[in-house]
């Protein structure tokens, strides 16, 4: 941090108090991550402090930086360039907090888009005297983003242009029997028809090419030989499921070539029947959908990494509150230790008793510094899902202790009227918190405009036979109803500095564990976002779990 920048504290710090803040402050800025960094400047421009970490973000030294005006790692033409004139201009006026993304050049003249945090510092005259603030490198979250976004792109328009390939050629097939033959076997996708026993009756080219087996060798074959041992249940259980009234089934399965190699395929499986509507066999068209299977777990994987991203940078944005919500028990176990020193000085029997009721205390205030402790070990750790059986209220007071300061500091009137115990839920604890903690700190974002007396949060729940309902309800601004349908869209924001990412996340999340999120708008002001997740029953606890470890099995 500069040297001119003033600490706030809630009691007025001695000059001891104060440079003891100074230097832990100090110890913060010089062990921040590479992704971080702190500086200072004056009015005029001149960097004054720079954090070490600078070394990492743009591979200049120290050294090279103070001193330096700013304006020569930001030039002219650098994208955002623009903001920053700005904010010198509303610096002047008045305006006392920036939040933007610039274009940075490096050590190798090579650039970064950093996120930038800063506040002006005034002296007690009021008169503008510096400007300090917390960088951030965001170029790798930025180009993932952008890579989600073209994977996402790719994908819909292969979906689409097969689908657009399968429809034209169904109905070629159905015009007639002659053409039916000459198309079915220059088609890429893979179409055969076969009888109950899953026998074959008809295979096209690219279906033996696939199998790596001829036309005769396949007709009269049972196809079931082929299939992954692990879906032929599944398999059999969708096709008893076709009848005469619902004769069309999609279902996706592995196969299992002669070379050792598994495939995914996906099918559409129909029935057939003749002019007086009798039965005759089955017809399935099927593509080879291993390449977007690979394609969709990458993207799954970058949701994953983008969601860890995202905790760790909202636990950023609240360092101020959680300090605080640490300081408190921690100075509550100062307090009661030296009373219990006093006491125990004066050795009486009162005194000794009241010395216990002190270290009591100590221990109850160490116990909920360590927990708030392990609650932030856990949130910020990049670990693999883990499902485990969850009592969805406790999942929920957690976040709110989690996010108390941030509750007092916005002025938010917090109803949570949920108590006991919560039907029994699967899944993730870090991930439903995390899914929690985005929709509260979102309405809370949602509320800032609006009186402090105004600014109210209810959470309440819903149970039926087969869902547990968590209803979050602020007093916010709402969104227009036109923008209602785009809220869970991927890169859609209301806000002019979001990723577009947060609900989308939420959403993943609740599909993952079964459930949905719904949103509506109150009948006052404000929205209400619903999640919804399955109950899970008790005595169906062992085998629902194992239906997890093997949800790979076909829809």
């Amino acid at each position: 941090m500069s040297q001119t920048a003033r600490v706030s504290p809630l009691v007025s710090p001695t000059d001891s108090e104060t440079w003891t803040i100074k230097q832990r402050y100090q110890r913060f800025a010089e062990g921040i991550s590479d992704e971080y960094m702190f500086y200072a400047h004056d009015p005029d421009g001149i960097i004054t402090y720079v954090s070490p970490s600078v070394e990492k973000v743009l591979n200049f030294s120290v050294d090279e930086v103070i001193g330096s005006d700013w304006r020569e790692f930001i030039h002219e033409n650098f994208a955002g360039r623009e903001i920053i004139d700005r904010v010198t201009e509303e610096t002047v006026a008045g305006k006392h907090f920036y939040k933007f993304v610039v274009e940075v050049r490096c050590a190798d003249n090579s650039t970064r888009l950093i996120e930038i945090q800063q506040r002006p510092v005034f002296d007690e005259a009021g008169d503008y005297v510096s400007m300090e603030g917390i960088a951030k490198d965001v170029t790798q979250v930025l180009r993932t983003a952008d890579e989600l976004q073209r994977l996402k792109q790719d994908l819909e328009f292969r979906v689409a242009e097969r689908t657009t390939e399968l429809i034209r050629a169904n109905e070629e097939l159905r015009r007639s029997e002659e053409r039916y033959r000459t198309v079915v076997d220059c088609q890429t996708e893979l179409i055969v028809r076969w009888l109950p026993g899953a026998v074959y009756t008809f295979v096209n080219d690219a279906f033996c090419r696939l199998l790596q087996k001829s036309y005769d060798e396949l007709i009269g074959w049972c196809f079931l030989h082929v299939m992954h041992p692990e879906d032929v249940p599944c398999f059999l259980t969708a096709i008893e499921a076709l009848s005469p009234n619902q004769p069309v089934s999609d279902f996706e399965n592995r196969l299992v070539l002669p070379d050792g190699k598994v495939v995914w395929t996906q099918w559409t499986n129909q029935m057939l029947f003749d002019e007086d509507g009798e039965f005759l066999e089955y017809q399935s068209v099927g593509r080879d959908v291993t390449a977007l299977k690979q394609a969709a777990d990458i993207i799954r994987e970058k949701e994953t990494q983008l969601t860890n991203m995202s905790s760790l940078a909202t636990i950023g944005e609240l360092f101020a509150g959680i300090a605080h919500e640490v300081h408190q028990p921690l100075h509550a176990a100062k307090t009661f230790s030296e009373a219990a020193r006093r006491n125990l000085e004066l050795g009486t029997p009162e005194n000794i008793s009241t010395a216990l009721d002190c270290t009591r205390e100590i221990s109850e205030a160490i116990s909920r510094t360590a927990n708030i402790i392990r609650q932030l070990r856990e949130f910020t750790g990049l670990q693999a899902e883990s499902f485990d059986y969850l009592d969805l209220y406790d999942v929920v007071r957690g976040v709110c202790n989690l996010l108390a300061y941030e509750t007092r500091k916005n002025h938010v009137k917090l109803c949570l009227a949920i108590e006991g115990s919560a039907p029994t839920v699967q899944g993730d604890r870090i991930q439903l918190e995390k899914l929690c903690m985005n929709l509260m700190l979102n309405a809370y974002e949602a509320m800032a405009t609006e009186p402090n007396n105004d600014r109210q949060m209810d959470i309440t729940s819903e149970v039926d036979e087969k869902f547990i309902r968590i209803l979050f309800c602020d007093s916010g601004c709402g969104v227009q109803q036109e923008d209602m349908n785009k809220l869970f869209d991927t890169f859609y924001s209301t806000k002019s500095s979001g990723l577009g990412m947060g609900l989308p996340l939420c959403q993943s999340i609740a599909e993952t564990h079964g459930g949905s999120i719904r949103v509506r708008r109150n009948s006052s002001k404000g929205m209400t976002f619903i999640l919804e997740l399955p109950q899970i029953q008790i005595q169906h606890r062992k085998h629902l779990h194992s239906q997890h470890n093997n949800q790979d099995c076909g829809s």
